[in-house]
């Protein structure tokens, strides 16, 4: 959709989470506003990220969860069959009615689409080539630049052969692999891992850091190695990978590791090392004066670049690279472009990944608050010890809390059940500024998840009810 309207007060460019969300907010606030969008509305997240993956999850999970019926009363006589060209099916339709309620809600609010790739010639002039294969000048009072990211290609041979697949292709498999090589251990490495090895795949993951989810609290990621290690996944670290060839039928990963050479073979190769932020239609703006470092755009707290009147926000500026950062981050560069006065704090974001048990952490690590000095209380409180947790068969895992000299609450972190809902908890804590006094005395509902939350306060104070604490006893 396009208008003939080529006058704005601020031209949104990428309509991903962090981009229709300013637009909408820009127009919320009365400013005429337009938006221009190359590929989809959504962008990665809507389309090939965030949201497809999770119903893939959740479709995954579902199927490995079959097997623990019986324990439970309920006797399945034939093993489930899965499909999945109508997995795939039932995401496109999930991707297709959140992409449409996007587009409706632009509409609704009266921002301006342009679907086609963006050339940003100057801060206030951008020359949209259509997809019909026209071209529209643009003209805006203010930019907010949303291009998003791109999957890091590392610069190994054999990255464009045969069954060599990145992040955006695993939302589309024709089948289920027999077996799956994943370079990389971060959080869209082990969330395609966990999914494919419930679907049936055999499943190594290959990674060069000396431990998978390396940017979490060390407890968390050595939990998570546990248990995909109990389901058959194998996890190499500390080791790099240096070339992908044809070996036969399958794909051969070479890789060198401190005992020497290794190979890993597979019928396909996931290549999951990251993302990197994209810039690509802004190379009027470099010349105009834009700072970018490492290829990502510079923008203050306020969301402003070195150029007046340009914003940039999301995986462009790079800080968390999680979309409800650059929702935030939307929300404030459209506040400011309009005369208002906010400010982007990241103190308090929360870290969800999607694996089954889920993995969620905010704030610090204990490693991190360590490494600050101070008085630093951390304890966990594992989900054996939960009623709901029992009752449901969700055990394994812990919540931890990491608490400061006066209570005050550095960071938690939490591998169980539901944790990327439970940690907004903490999250709402922390930013309210409440004390491990406060969230004990908060009366937490019998029997929920939620009760994990204050035991492990509670034992970080050292006086937990439902575990037994020699070291708390021998305090007291």
């Amino acid at each position: 959709m396009a208008t003939d309207q080529q006058q704005f007060d601020i031209l949104v460019i990428g309509a991903g989470p962090g981009g229709y969300v300013a637009a909408i907010r820009a127009a919320q606030l009365g400013a005429r506003v337009g938006i221009v969008e190359k590929q989809y509305i959504g962008g990665t997240c809507l389309n090939v990220g965030c949201i497809p993956s999770k119903a893939l999850l959740h479709i995954a999970q579902v199927y490995a969860q079959f097997a623990e019926l019986g324990k439970m009363g309920i006797q399945v006589t034939q093993p489930p069959a899965f499909d999945m060209p109508t997995a795939v099916t039932y995401k496109d339709k999930v991707v297709k009615q959140l992409t449409g309620g996007v587009a409706q809600l632009l509409k609704a609010n009266g921002v301006a689409i342009f679907e086609g790739a963006a050339d940003v010639r100057a801060p206030n002039l951008v020359s949209v080539q259509l997809k019909d294969g026209t071209t529209r000048e643009l003209r805006a009072d203010k930019l907010i630049l949303a291009n998003g990211s791109v999957p890091i290609r590392p610069p190994f041979p054999g990255l464009d052969g045969r069954n060599v697949i990145f992040s955006d292709d695993a939302m589309n498999m024709p089948k289920v692999p027999e077996s799956l090589i994943c370079i990389g251990g971060g959080i869209i490495a082990v969330e395609l891992a966990c999914m494919f090895n419930a679907l049936g795949t055999k499943v190594t993951i290959v990674e060069m850091l000396p431990a998978i989810i390396a940017n979490e609290d060390e407890e968390v990621s050595k939990a998570l190695a546990r248990s995909f290690t109990k389901r058959g996944i194998e996890i190499f670290t500390n080791t790099r990978v240096e070339a992908i060839a044809d070996a036969g039928q399958a794909k051969r990963v070479t890789a060198s590791a401190a005992d020497g050479q290794k190979t890993f073979d597979g019928e396909y190769v996931l290549v999951a090392v990251g993302r990197q932020a994209n810039p690509a239609g802004l190379d009027g703006l470099a010349r105009a004066g834009l700072k970018m470092e490492r290829g990502r755009v510079v923008a203050n707290e306020q969301m402003e670049t070195s150029l007046a009147g340009v914003y940039a926000i999301g995986d462009l500026v790079g800080r968390t690279w999680l979309a409800h950062v650059a929702m935030t981050e939307g929300e404030v560069a459209a506040e400011n472009a309009t005369g208002h006065d906010a400010r982007m704090d990241y103190t308090v974001v929360p870290r969800p990944i999607f694996t089954f048990p889920e993995v969620a952490s905010v704030g610090l690590s204990e490693a991190q608050a360590r490494a600050r000095g101070g008085e630093i209380h951390a304890e966990k409180f594992p989900w054996v010890a939960n009623g709901k947790a029992l009752a449901s068969s969700e055990t394994e895992g812990f919540t931890k809390v990491i608490l400061g000299a006066y209570g005050e609450i550095l960071g938690a972190a939490i591998f169980g059940p539901d944790a990327t809902n439970l940690i907004t908890e903490f999250s709402l804590a922390m930013r309210a500024e409440l004390t491990a006094d406060e969230v004990v005395a908060t009366i937490h509902p019998h029997p929920t998840y939620s009760e994990a939350l204050r035991e492990a306060t509670l034992a970080a104070e050292g006086h937990p009810i439902h575990i037994f604490m020699r070291q708390a006893t021998a305090q007291r």
